[in-house]
């Protein structure tokens, strides 16, 4: 009897301990909002970005919307009342899933382009982060606002200070570099308005080029640049081009008009002449030469006959 006492002792200790169990509700597991924050400005910190600046409107506004999502088990971006991220001012990420935790949102379902663009893309901004648990899902969203840059997104400060005479005095203005640019080193007593003063410039000159705080503080042995080394202007190269020798003009040849070839005119050679020529001669004279030379002929005729008798 002792025996079954004990059994249905245990036996009921163990069945409560199991209904207790089976009647809890899971609980999922989920990082904060802070968590979040935390994650992206470490992803900027790794890209050489100034982490962002969190913002209690944001805040407000990425909680709410991470709870209507929650509320109607639906991740969007519209709101209830009909307004998008867009409408209000700012970019947003969303997801959701069960036990999704921060780490697997940020390093796997933002990496696409336009999420990673929201948490690498602006160099400097305002962030808030909300997160809402409903039967095992998980909802994460993250709000950031873009501020301009730079100083542009730093809060204006009036710089009115009456200069004391003796501070700056006791500034003396440096060497410029050899690319054109001045370091003026820090010396006890000197402030930067004295600085800025002695040097001709402004405080705001001061804080752009030394990556200063809106409210700056410096330190006795600090290096600060008081003038930037000018942009060097390219001259064009002049290249010597050599003159072309003078060209010569030649004068043109006046044509030289022949001069006529002379003809040698053969000399008619005269022909001889007889000694004496009878048609030269008048008729009285030619008859006489004619009885003469008759006569000559009868005597050698008869002295050929006569001596070819004599020889007989």
């Amino acid at each position: 009897m002792r025996r079954i006492f004990i059994f249905v002792i245990v036996f009921t200790f163990f069945f409560s301990i199991a209904s207790l169990h089976s009647a809890m509700p899971i609980q999922a597991q989920a990082n904060s909002a802070n968590d979040l924050i935390i994650a992206v400005n470490s992803l900027r910190a790794n890209n050489n970005l100034t982490a962002y600046e969190v913002d209690n409107s944001l805040m407000a506004s990425a909680q709410q919307h991470a709870e209507y999502m929650a509320e109607i088990n639906q991740i969007t971006h519209a709101r209830e009342d009909g307004s998008s991220p867009s409408t209000l001012g700012f970019i947003e990420n969303i997801a959701g899933g069960i036990n999704l935790t921060v780490q697997v949102v940020v390093s796997s379902m933002w990496t696409d382009a336009l999420h990673w663009n929201t948490m690498v893309g602006i160099p400097f901004g305002k962030v808030g982060a909300g997160v809402a648990v409903k039967d095992g899902m998980v909802y994460y969203v993250l709000q950031v606002q873009r501020i301009e840059s730079g100083l542009q997104a730093q809060p204006t400060i009036n710089y009115q200070i009456t200069p004391d005479p003796d501070l700056i005095s006791a500034v003396m203005t440096a060497t410029p570099q050899l690319d054109g640019s001045i370091i003026h080193e820090v010396q006890d007593g000197q402030s930067l308005w004295a600085i800025a003063i002695a040097y001709k410039i402004t405080v705001a000159d001061l804080i752009q080029w030394n990556s200063l705080l809106p409210t700056p503080v410096i330190f006795v042995g600090e290096r600060l640049v008081v003038q930037i080394a000018p942009t060097p202007t390219v001259s064009p190269t002049i290249t010597n081009t050599s003159i072309p020798p003078t060209r010569t003009i030649t004068p043109s040849q006046t044509p030289i008009t022949p001069k006529p070839t002379a003809t040698i005119t053969p000399t008619p050679t005269p022909s001889p002449q007889p000694p004496f020529s009878i048609y030269n001669m008048e008729r009285q004279q030619r008859q006489r030469i004619g009885w003469g030379m008759a006569a000559i002929s009868l005597m050698g005729l008869l002295f050929v006959v006569i001596r070819g008798f004599i020889r007989k």
